[in-house]
């Protein structure tokens, strides 16, 4: 019954999609790796009177009227590289020679077939409507007015027009706080300079369907930080070129990014480094030191009959114990060590610009001090007591690898009567 259901969703999915593609008044779309047409509704070939059979394997389609071949290879080299092409207002043009006012759109696909979907919503009236009202401002505005991204447009230094989009952005409420105003009146970044440039750029530039794209953080005057994505484009306001940019607020997905970057590299429980990220640090360690001729040292530690504790009081007792010895060991090492939990209650420490082993000691009673004074735990008040194997770069090992398996030896002859540290080979 449930293979019978989804086959049916399927069923209805493809035929929403199927009645999308063929009734739509927008022509879609795609393209290969080359740039030649694989398939298209009957919207754009009534658009542009072009067969899609008379299109296929044409790698710099006879629609382009605006573009250089080379300007069309940078184009797809871009839709390779992820980039996406939202609402620019372009040209192209129909099979017998008529030149078409388009919004066009490529959303990068890049999967082994196809590389991007496009869609021309055809605005060729609305154009010459357009230039007929010198690019009405609210002709313009009904265009851009429900865009989900921020559409700004600057002539002369100043504001002329954003979008609700855009008034969200910089925190204000009403178009009339941002209009008249420098962009910069409500914003502030240390990538001024670049942007500005940037601007300078698109201005002085011939072709108008070029954009110039870039990622941006800039800070609102209310303090909140914004990761954005931005297109700079050219474009004509009341007879004089003046840019038009488009911002995505990226945000959210660099948060999200963030916080993937940082789970792949920390232990989620203790925040403390996990072994991977700990075996790429230890790494670059070693090739500080051997230009330094200075040494380094690998802490193993264990927590004492951390089991027993963990199955007679609860996991969440045991959870909160390892968080507050991983705020311990921080403060007892110093402020260039490195820390990580491997699992369990196993923990790893690297010393770095280790002169003695008589330095390595004191670190460890200081270590000992702190770490095995009482724990008071949801009503219960223990102790816990360690058990650390040590290993020394260069005596012990050359590699990271074989540095932590020699502290885990000496650990594994601290543990035969626990409570006390040894160096690998040499018992303390």
């Amino acid at each position: 019954m449930i293979q019978n259901g989804t086959n049916s969703e399927l069923a209805r999915e493809s035929q929403v999609f199927e009645l999308i593609w063929n009734n739509t008044t927008d022509a879609i779309f795609t393209i290969d790796h080359n740039g030649a047409i694989i398939d298209a509704n009957p919207a754009f070939v009534e658009l542009f009177d072009w067969k899609v059979e008379e299109l296929k394997g044409l790698t710099f389609p006879p629609f382009f009227s605006h573009i250089t071949k080379a300007e069309h290879r940078n184009f797809l080299q871009h839709l390779r590289e992820g980039q996406n092409y939202p609402y620019v207002v372009s040209k192209r043009k129909h099979k017998y020679g008529k030149v078409l006012d388009v919004i066009a759109s490529y959303r990068s696909i890049n999967n082994q077939d196809i590389l991007a979907i496009g869609m021309y919503k055809n605005f060729t009236d609305q154009m010459e409507i357009q230039h007929k009202l010198h690019a009405s401002e609210n002709t313009y505005r009904t265009l851009v007015e429900s865009l989900p991204e921020a559409i700004i447009v600057i002539h002369h230094g100043k504001i002329v027009f954003v979008n609700t989009a855009g008034v969200k952005l910089f925190g204000k409420n009403r178009t009339n706080d941002i209009i008249g105003y420098s962009i910069w009146d409500f914003i502030s970044s240390e990538q001024q300079e670049k942007i500005e440039e940037t601007f300078h750029r698109v201005k002085n530039q011939s072709n108008k369907d070029q954009s110039l794209s870039f990622d941006g953080e800039f800070t609102r005057n209310d303090g909140k930080l914004i990761c954005s994505e931005m297109k700079v484009y050219l474009i004509e306001y009341k007879g004089e070129p003046s840019i038009q940019i488009l911002i995505q607020d990226i945000s959210e997905k660099r948060n999200y990014e963030r916080q993937l970057e940082y789970l792949a590299f920390h232990d989620p429980l203790t925040g403390l480094k996990n072994r991977r990220k700990f075996t790429e640090i230890v790494k670059e360690a070693i090739k500080e030191t051997e230009k330094k001729s200075e040494k380094l040292g690998i802490m193993y530690i264990d927590l004492d009959h951390f089991k027993s504790i963990n199955d007679s009081l609860g996991h969440h007792v045991g959870d909160e114990l390892l968080q507050q010895f991983a705020k311990r060991l921080k403060s007892s090492v110093r402020k260039n060590d490195e820390l990580c939990r491997i699992g369990g209650d196993e923990f790893l420490v690297l010393l770095n610009k280790i002169i003695s082993y008589e330095q390595v000691e004191k670190i460890v009673e200081r270590m000992h001090t702190i770490c095995i004074a009482a724990y008071q735990i949801n009503g219960h008040t223990f102790n816990v007591t360690l058990s650390i194997g040590i290993s020394v770069y260069p005596e012990h090992g050359s590699r990271g690898e074989v540095l932590i398996s020699h502290a885990d030896q000496a650990l594994y002859r601290a543990k035969e009567s626990r409570n006390r540290f040894v160096i690998y080979l040499q018992e303390k």
